[in-house]
């Protein structure tokens, strides 16, 4: 009987792990994460997805720029190329507000984009009704690629700083998405370093000033990173929360959580209004797992390949 009632006891702690893992999503979160996965798969640097900027796993086409004379997608002319075909491609959906369903029939572009929207309702209803635009995203695998290569250097000892903060390792997953494990890495905005820290958050953690900016250690900014993380969970008590208030800030998140009286972040994600929780805030969570999957599995394929060379 009290051996009934233990296996009973396992079976119900193997499904409840299995239903609330660290790291949860729901179908519409995993739709995103699909489509990150082809991202850091399946396109390569010189091929940008075109894209619904809500639902981004709808994709309506793929500019190859080889096939124009670009290689790069930062090159002006290919630029250009890239904003006309984003423009052609908004204009077909306004034509899809004002005739609905037979603006399919106008050009192949409009079949094009009636073939990817028609899989998805909820999609498709916002097509209908005008409530929809395109973004365009470059492929990434390649950079993965060479980025899960350059990790090997780096993770094991990250791996071992971020355990020793009571934290899951597989946080450190977060700078494939944060700057794909380059040291030079710089944004726009003044962020640097493996972690893209900010100067202003970074102060509170690490020496930056005109001499010494500490973001660029690898192992001092993760650290910083760690501790962050580990902040922000103890005060938003949900990993997707925490991991999406890196990216959009703790404040930004407690904001989000008290507007939308949830802290289920798919909630979040699709009813949350601000103007600062742009795509790059409802799209970073769905990026880490992703990255996350798509690394592990590299992971494995170095690891059969390395026990071949053994034998």
């Amino acid at each position: 009987m009290h051996k009934l009632k233990l296996g009973v006891f396992c079976l119900w702690m193997s499904l409840t792990a299995e239903a609330h893992p660290k790291f949860p999503t729901s179908p519409y979160l995993e739709r995103k994460v699909r489509f990150w996965e082809r991202v850091f798969a399946e396109f390569k640097s010189h091929q940008i997805v075109i894209h619904d900027r809500f639902e981004p796993n709808v994709v309506v086409g793929v500019i190859d720029l080889p096939d124009y004379g670009y290689d790069n997608p930062l090159d002006p002319e290919a630029r250009t190329l890239l904003e006309r075909q984003l423009k052609l491609y908004n204009e077909a959906l306004d034509d899809f507000h004002k005739q609905g369903a037979e603006a399919r029939r106008l050009s192949p572009r409009h079949r094009k984009i009636w073939q990817a929207y028609r899989q998805e309702p909820t999609a498709r209803q916002r097509l209908l009704a005008g409530e929809t635009s395109m973004r365009s995203q470059g492929g990434l695998a390649d950079t993965f690629r060479q980025a899960a290569d350059n990790a090997r250097l780096y993770l094991p000892r990250m791996e071992r700083i971020f355990r020793a903060h009571g934290l899951p390792p597989e946080l450190t997953r977060m700078v494939f998405v944060e700057s794909m494990f380059n040291l030079n890495a710089r944004s726009k905005v003044g962020a640097s370093g493996f972690w893209q820290l900010m100067p202003e958050t970074a102060r509170a953690y690490l020496k930056v000033n005109r001499k010494i900016d500490q973001r660029n250690s690898p192992f001092l900014a993760t650290e910083a990173a760690a501790k962050i993380l580990k902040n922000n969970h103890a005060v938003l008590k949900s990993w997707p929360l925490a991991i999406t208030a890196y990216n959009h800030g703790l404040n930004g998140m407690k904001r989000a959580v008290a507007q939308t009286g949830t802290r289920d972040l798919h909630t979040i994600v699709t009813s949350y209004e601000s103007p600062s929780f742009g795509f790059a805030s409802r799209n970073f969570y769905a990026e880490f797992v992703a990255a996350k999957r798509i690394y592990e599995k590299h992971k494995s394929r170095q690891a059969s390949k390395d026990l071949a060379k053994e034998r």
